[in-house]
């Protein structure tokens, strides 16, 4: 594999109000580590050594533990969601490959998922690419999805775009497969579609999620990656999160 052709964003800048803890939510420790830092390790481990972590809430203090990992960081300026923090790491990628132009898949992962295993970012890896896929995303099946993304499927079974919590209908809550906010995308697809982002939600943030019904009405091909250990994803937005998977993570699970 051409180590040029990939690179990996970590997405941290958000404030992570449900913390209710002075530092940046990426910052909170797990087994005496930052969560960002389990993030950047596990894409070390999967062999991506080209990282950008988009920053923005408390920048400083994140900045200053990144500086010691090595790692590149791109402010965002306003809290505008991931969509836009997406769109402004992709704006800094440019010219940082062998042909002068973003590389050629880019692997996207949340600052606030520190159990994402280095094998699992292989496998999904390898699918995206033999399957030949614009997007891959990263799924889990949760006995109790509230909280999460929501995949919505055709009647083929395709994944055709995914609800978040707070827009859902009340039969799309009950959908238990959900996104864990980990994706793999063909960088020139991912361009286009992040330029089509709407506000067009509760929250009138620009959602990366949207990119997925960007891609799948354009035809282009959408696969899911499901895990089979459902701890690997797990979010931490509450100290009760952070506990959970402080939990896991010291009975080396995940």
């Amino acid at each position: 594999m051409n180590l040029d052709s990939e690179v990996a964003v970590i997405l941290a800048a958000g404030k992570g109000t449900r913390m209710r803890s002075p530092l940046p939510k990426v910052l909170a420790g797990l087994c005496g580590v930052p969560m960002v830092e389990w993030v950047v390790n596990a894409v070390r481990k999967a062999g991506i050594h080209r990282v950008v972590v988009v920053v923005g809430h408390k920048k400083d203090e994140v900045v200053g533990v990144l500086e010691g990992l090595g790692v590149d960081w791109v402010e965002q300026s306003q809290q505008l969601g991931t969509g836009n923090a997406l769109k402004v790491a992709c704006a800094s990628l440019e010219g940082h490959s062998e042909s002068g132009g973003i590389p050629e898949d880019v692997m996207v992962l949340p600052g606030d998922s520190p159990l994402i295993r280095p094998e699992t970012l292989n496998a999904l890896r390898e699918s995206h690419r033999r399957t030949g896929s614009d997007a891959t995303l990263v799924t889990a099946c949760l006995d109790d999805p509230k909280g999460y993304g929501h995949i919505v499927r055709d009647e083929r079974g395709g994944v055709v775009g995914i609800v978040e919590e707070l827009d859902a209908t009340e039969e799309e809550r009950k959908i238990k497969e959900i996104n864990s906010g980990i994706y793999c995308f063909r960088s020139s697809p991912l361009r286009e579609a992040l330029e089509r982002l709407t506000p067009d939600n509760k929250k009138g943030e620009y959602y990366l999620t949207q990119v997925v019904a960007i891609l799948s009405g354009q035809g282009k091909r959408v696969s899911a990656f499901a895990v089979s250990d459902p701890d690997e994803v797990l979010g931490v937005n509450s100290q009760e999160d952070l506990e959970k998977v402080s939990k896991i993570a010291a009975e080396g699970g995940a």
